[in-house]
């Protein structure tokens, strides 16, 4: 009675190890490989959205000093703004730019 159990026993393990890396297995692609590949997140703003606020915010700043006014406070944030949209954290970036917004509006 010993041995036939042993044998389902093994052949149950065998069929185990054999078939389930199959079954279990994640399937290959659907993984984006790098932070880039990987999509955004609902209502976080995109590279383009922020990389177009940037680009937008040095013009108004030059407008600014050019009509003689203080954008120092201003281009502080759009620095920190450009550093954190470089350093791939568009998030923060954002909220730099919407600070330096912020500063010309209040001159």
């Amino acid at each position: 009675m010993r041995l036939p159990d042993a044998l389902i026993a093994t052949g149950l393990i065998v069929s185990f190890l054999v078939f389930s890396p199959a079954v279990f297995a994640q399937p290959m692609g659907g993984t984006p490989q790098s932070p880039e590949e990987a999509p955004a997140a609902p209502g976080a703003p995109n590279a383009t959205g922020v990389e177009n606020e940037a680009q937008t915010l040095a013009l108004k700043i030059e407008k600014a000093r050019r009509q003689g006014k203080d954008v120092s406070k201003a281009e502080a944030e759009e620095k920190q703004g450009e550093a954190a949209l470089r350093a791939g954290y568009k998030s923060e970036a954002a909220q730099h730019f919407k600070r330096a917004q912020l500063e010309l509006v209040n001159q």
